[in-house]
């Protein structure tokens, strides 16, 4: 039969924030090898080493026809969009780093030179009706393609008997043996495989559904270095289930089930697994220029903090400014700028509100950020000051999980910054400048009491790779994080503390609109990967109604009975500034 031609399927899309959010930006993403940005990679979707059919007789995967026609499915393909084990979605989920192409034609090396990944499922031997056999030809030229830098996946499922399978399991391990690894003959039930929070090649993904797939064994191989992603849960048939093998300027990752890739499981909202997915592809990337950070055994790194924070508004008209503030704080006043005071209204002069004040509180403090062995994917930690110490667990993607009391009030004072603002997390393995993703934070609310301890809340942050950049002349990689929040359900509250939210009750005072803006900057040192420099700014608005200026009714109206009402809001500002220097000891 002859070659047929490709088709395309799964090109890539921008991915837009909510507006609802105050996202009102567009994220856009970049993926390439190389340190620069370009498009997403193209991965050919294997559909020769299958059964031949009529593609006239196939829609959405569906066969038109009895059962000998669904027998020529191909029905792991990215145009089959309306069967359970069908890559449709996959094709789309990772449109962001490969465009799909699906490729009807048998394996050429002119055809793999167009190519970044190739990728094989289930692959049919000629005695079960598929077109061809894979031989020593196929893993040839896939093994040439991976030495030079390109992508391989290969996928699998249960085999139990492997004579009356429909699997080139033959075939398919000819290639696999090229790279250290052998799909087996075993079946492990569909699982759902816990993804440890500490796991190298994932960050926030749970778990990944496994439907009914193989394991797989790692063979002695000079020419490869292998590394097991994922194991069998399933303690009846134990084993590797997903492996990365590097060789050469490539890798190839080998899969015992291809339903994990299917559409079914990506619709699985009450699992993990459309993330894990995501992330299992993305350990095929090339690293980008800054994978991890660079923690080691008995690093120890000097960090200076400083911090200021302000609020700023006309303190007759706004209760905040009778708050008792941190000892230290300074008010700096200005009368009113003439050109407010002629447009104020007769209410606004009646209340005196002539001074603009701003109240500015400061801190700082020294920490030493000592590591210790590796554990796990991570490293147990400290934040040390004085008496006073923080245990964590760093990742080198910068998460920080399970840290532990802190020992004493000054530390507790410093914890939320120390955990969530100082390190860029997560960096995403394989960034390149210029690229952009997403993940969510923890981030402080306005805090107007000036306290050192603000509420925190968990939001969608937007991380971007700056690019490459000198600090103090040390060549360094800077990253930036962009976090917008609608504060319009924000409780006055929850600004100034449970101390004094009876004070601030939604019958007193209540905000009409708000929101915040939180950028950071983190530059990082290009020789070590540690961190040099972090640099938070933040701004914040609140539009406040307050139960001392209530409504007022202007007492006209006319036949068409309506009435004239007037309300009074007033703002309030908030700003802070958080910067952070690491210096090794």
């Amino acid at each position: 039969m002859p070659p047929l031609p490709s088709s395309r399927t799964g090109f890539g899309r921008p991915s837009t924030w909510s507006v609802n959010r105050l996202l009102a930006c567009v994220a856009f993403w970049v993926f390439a090898a190389g340190g620069h940005a370009g498009a997403p990679r193209v991965l050919l979707f294997d559909d020769y080493y299958q059964r031949a059919r009529d593609e006239a007789q196939f829609g959405q995967g569906v066969a038109r026809g009895g059962p000998d026609l669904r027998n020529q499915s191909n029905f792991y393909s990215p145009e089959a969009n309306a069967i359970a084990n069908g890559t449709f979605a996959f094709a789309e989920l990772i449109s962001d780093r490969f465009r799909v192409e699906v490729s009807r034609a048998p394996l050429a090396k002119e055809r793999l030179e167009q190519a970044d990944a190739f990728m094989l499922v289930c692959p049919v031997r000629a005695e079960k009706g598929g077109r061809a056999n894979l031989t020593e030809r196929e893993a040839d030229l896939l093994e040439a393609f991976v030495d030079r830098g390109g992508s391989l996946i290969l996928v699998a499922n249960s085999i139990t008997d492997p004579a009356q399978s429909d699997l080139d399991l033959d075939g398919l391990n000819g290639i696999a043996r090229r790279f250290g690894v052998r799909f087996l003959a075993r079946q492990t039930d569909t699982v759902s495989v816990p993804i440890p929070r500490d796991h190298p090649f994932f960050d926030d993904a749970s778990d990944l559904i496994f439907g009914n797939g193989t394991t797989l064994e790692i063979l002695p191989s000079a020419a490869s270095t292998t590394q097991v992603l994922l194991e069998s849960p399933n303690a009846r048939v134990p084993g590797p289930i997903a492996v990365l093998a590097t060789r050469g300027k490539g890798k190839v990752l080998l899969l015992g089930d291809a339903g994990t890739f299917g559409n079914a499981h990506l619709f699985r909202q009450d699992t993990g697994h459309t993330r894990g997915v995501q992330q299992l592809m993305a350990a095929l990337l090339p690293d980008g220029p800054a994978p991890r950070y660079g923690w080691s055994d008995r690093l120890r790194l000097r960090v200076r903090l400083k911090e200021e924070q302000v609020i700023s508004g006309y303190p007759e008209l706004l209760r905040v400014f009778s708050l008792p503030h941190p000892p230290g704080t300074e008010s700096f006043t200005s009368t009113m700028r003439p050109i407010d005071l002629a447009a104020a209204s007769g209410q606004a002069q009646a209340a005196g509100a002539h001074d603009y004040v701003s109240a500015v509180a400061r801190r700082e403090a020294e920490f030493t950020l000592a590591v210790g062995a590796p554990e796990g994917g991570g490293f147990r930690a400290r934040w040390d000051r004085g008496p006073g110490t923080l245990p964590t667990t760093l990742l080198p993607s910068g998460r920080q999980l399970e840290p532990g009391v802190p020992t004493n009030d000054d530390v507790v004072s410093w914890q939320g910054v120390l955990l969530h603002d100082l390190l860029c997390a997560p960096l995403r393995a394989h960034a390149v400048p210029g690229e952009q993703w997403t993940a969510d934070a923890w981030v402080g609310l306005p805090q107007l009491r000036l306290a050192a301890v603000p509420r925190r809340v968990e939001a969608p942050a937007s991380f971007r790779f700056e690019g490459i950049t000198t600090l103090d002349g040390k060549a360094c990689y800077l990253f930036k994080r962009t976090i917008w929040q609608n504060g319009a359900d924000w409780s006055p509250g929850d600004l100034v503390g449970p101390e004094f939210a009876p004070q601030f009750a939604a019958g007193t005072v209540q905000l009409s609109a708000a929101g915040q803006l939180v950028v950071t900057r983190y530059w990082i040192a290009r020789d070590t990967r540690l961190p040099l420099r972090t640099e938070t700014k933040v701004a914040a608005a609140l539009w406040w109604q307050d139960a001392r200026y209530p409504d007022h009714y202007h007492g006209s109206h006319d036949s068409k009975t309506y009435e004239n009402w007037s309300r009074t809001k007033f703002i309030l500002n908030y700003g802070r500034i958080l910067t952070a220097e690491f210096e090794p000891l």
